[in-house]
């Protein structure tokens, strides 16, 4: 069973109203569903039309990836969930009108056609593999006949999540839920050798 929404560790916050009162908030993360390919653009939009009160944020989680360009391979950051932003506020209805001005196709989700912040589990692995900068590092493991070890990185623990490898492009899908939906996230990781489990022990790099 999910955990109540009470139990989020919520962190407090004071923000001004108009009346000139003051109004303690409990921020939590909400998942906004966007157009594919627009996720930086929203985040920028919303700041750039000062649609966050203080202590509210918005932000697309990114993922570090190996991409080769001109033969050498380069480290770059991409979206991590497609389609996907996060807005951290403890003004749902308010934030709701707010986003409207975005000017832009931006829906916060919610559960039974109610708009609910994410489960506590999962915004806790998400903050767990982005931290405070919301950008999920490069890992780095070996396979042993086709399954992956992780031994740095934030993949490293999570090898049961694994859909795919690709150790050409140096990506791999992890399955993560968002709200009890099942999302499908590139991460970034380097198999730096196969490894065997026969006898001889057998290595490649």
């Amino acid at each position: 069973m999910r955990p109540a929404y009470e139990e989020l560790p919520l962190r407090n916050i004071d923000c001004p109203i108009q009346d000139g009162e003051r109004k303690e908030w409990k921020a939590v993360w909400y998942a906004i569903q966007v157009q594919a390919k627009r996720e930086l653009a929203v985040v920028e939009k919303c700041r750039e039309r000062n649609l966050l009160l203080p202590g509210e944020d918005i932000f697309t989680i990114l993922s570090e990836r190996m991409v080769k360009e001109r033969g050498e391979w380069k480290k770059k950051t991409e979206v991590a969930f497609q389609k996907y932003i996060i807005a951290e506020t403890g003004d749902t209805d308010g934030f709701r009108i707010r986003l409207r001005n975005v000017g832009e196709m931006a829906k916060m989700l919610g559960v039974d056609d109610r708009i609910a912040p994410i489960y506590p589990d999962e915004q806790e692995l998400l903050e767990r593999l982005g931290g405070a900068e919301h950008v999920i590092r490069y890992s780095e493991g070996y396979t042993v006949n086709d399954k992956l070890v992780v031994t740095d990185g934030p993949m490293k623990g999570m090898e049961g999540r694994v859909k795919w490898v690709d150790r050409h492009q140096r990506i791999a899908g992890i399955e993560v839920m968002l709200l009890g939906r099942k999302v499908m996230v590139k991460m970034g990781v380097g198999i730096l050798k196969k490894v065997s489990d026969q006898p001889d022990g057998k290595m490649e790099g």
